[in-house]
């Protein structure tokens, strides 16, 4: 149920069900914030490309040549999957925002039912920030071993500056949905006495 403002004994605002809107700021905030680094990590890695000019030695006839190499973040699968992942979470958070300031998250289903879509949010932002950051590795110290891959970063520093800021922005997002968990969770013990 919804907080019901009532006067207190004293004069003073007083509320009958549920928690008083002081006690959802937390909450609120973290919503925010959630939004606003998933949207910002979901536009940075989905812009990011660089473009870069390469000089290839032939070593045979010892003759350079130049070639025009476009390296963009929607070539990887795993930088593919972050930024779905991110969008995907960029909306849920809008609207379990949405929910959470029309409810007050008051109910006790309501409140269970954010927390469990919070772990959910919490489960996909780790799974797309692991997949990412997997592929950032590879491409900073390359793969030679195993895959035979050389390292791209030393070419392309802008691009791989953008994809590793967005990571992090992305990794603020899910300690955001994490301290939501743990509100939930405290908020969902509450009122189970």
């Amino acid at each position: 149920m919804e907080s019901q403002f009532r006067p207190g004994f004293d004069g003073t605002q007083g509320y009958t069900e549920g928690s008083p809107p002081s006690t959802n700021l937390p909450g609120y905030i973290l919503r925010v914030l959630a939004v606003v680094f998933t949207l910002i990590s979901t536009v940075v890695m989905g812009t990011a490309k660089e473009i870069v000019t390469l000089l290839i030695r032939d070593p045979l006839t010892n003759e350079t040549t130049t070639l025009m190499a476009t390296v963009k973040s929607t070539y990887s699968a795993g930088y593919v999957y972050f930024v779905i992942v991110n969008a995907v979470v960029l909306f849920c958070s809008v609207i379990a925002l949405v929910i959470s300031i029309a409810k007050r998250a008051g109910s006790g289903g309501t409140l269970f039912a954010l927390s469990v879509a919070d772990l959910v949010m919490l489960v996909l932002l780790f799974s797309g920030n692991g997949a990412a950051t997997a592929i950032s590795v590879v491409a900073e110290n390359g793969q030679e071993n195993l895959a035979g891959w050389d390292r791209i970063c030393d070419t392309v520093s802008k691009f791989c500056a953008r994809v590793n800021a967005a990571i992090a922005v992305s990794m603020l997002a899910s300690v955001a949905y994490l301290l939501l968990v743990l509100l939930g969770m405290i908020a969902l013990r509450r009122r189970s006495y």
